[in-house]
């Protein structure tokens, strides 16, 4: 696998735990929103020529704590990843063009507020 692309987005990941089930949560609202601003800080692009594995880092803020594992991929992402689509950095969300989503934390960049370390790695052997 070989780096396509690395961002560190100015957004906070949240893990779901407070909104979903509420009758006035709106994933389109949020999807919407992550889109309005990825625009705004310019980061339209073509879509990957190929199929790629991407890296997702929760980079903690100050005060911030670690999440379960399992935690980390279940919140807002979805409307991320829909957002990213939207402004063509993927052609489609779907197996055929991602293969493979990986969550991770960093708490060791605290000092950059919390952000979203998106890594995008194609799947094509060099």
């Amino acid at each position: 696998m070989t780096l396509q692309l690395y961002k560190v987005l100015p957004f906070e990941l949240n893990n779901g735990n407070t909104g979903r089930g509420s009758k006035w949560f709106s994933s389109a609202k949020l999807r919407k929103e992550f889109e309005k601003n990825l625009r705004l800080l310019g980061y339209e692009r073509k879509p990957f020529n190929t199929a790629v594995t991407v890296h997702v880092t929760r980079i903690l803020g100050l005060g911030q704590r670690l999440w379960d594992s399992s935690s980390i991929g279940r919140g807002n992402y979805k409307e991320l990843e829909d957002a990213l689509v939207a402004i063509g950095w993927f052609t489609d969300d779907s197996p055929k063009y991602i293969t493979e989503t990986r969550f991770f934390q960093d708490e060791s960049r605290r000092h950059m507020g919390s952000s979203i370390e998106i890594k995008i790695y194609n799947n094509e052997k060099p």
